[in-house]
């Protein structure tokens, strides 16, 4: 069975991964797909997105990387894909998440297919992860040279990487 983890990504964390090869794991396959949304302005462009995600899976031969525009319910239909995975760190990403979940299975079937969201807990040791935390951290230690030690610790190496060239400029 196949699943899709949506999500922005910018930029992708460990816990992002440990979420995607988790629930790979247990589905088979996965699609990390990548949501360009028009209404945020991310740090990375969709592009560079999907391609920090392909290298951080290129040796997960069950997890494909893709984007999308639109609603996700409309996406996973044109995939054939009847389960979405989410990523829960605490009770307010629950409370977050919740509806997202009634109105992608409610627009499913509309489409005439099921939806279902399943949703993973965090593990503890990156529960708090976010990729806004992350962002903020790195625009104010990456220039000063402080907080590399811990910043490398929310991210894999290439985004690590990354995030130094965008903010070192």
């Amino acid at each position: 069975m196949s699943a899709i983890y949506p999500g922005s990504f910018d930029p992708v964390t460990n816990g992002h991964i440990d979420i995607a090869r988790r629930s790979a794991r247990i589905m088979g396959h996965l699609i990390v797909a990548v949501l360009d949304n028009p209404h945020k302005k991310p740090l990375f462009s969709v592009s560079e997105r999907v391609s920090l995600l392909r290298d951080v899976f290129s040796r997960d031969s069950n997890i494909e990387v893709d984007s999308f525009t639109g609603l996700l319910a409309n996406y996973a239909q044109s995939k054939n894909i009847q389960v979405i995975i989410r990523g829960i760190r605490g009770p307010e990403d629950l409370v977050k998440e919740t509806p997202y979940a009634v109105w992608n299975n409610q627009l499913a079937k509309g489409l005439a297919q099921s939806l279902e969201t399943l949703y993973f807990t965090a593990k503890p040791t990156l529960a708090h992860i976010s990729s806004s935390i992350v962002k903020e951290v790195a625009a104010y230690s990456i220039p000063s040279g402080q907080h590399d030690a811990v910043l490398a610790q929310a991210v894999p190496p290439t985004v690590h990487e990354a995030l130094k060239v965008k903010f070192s400029k």
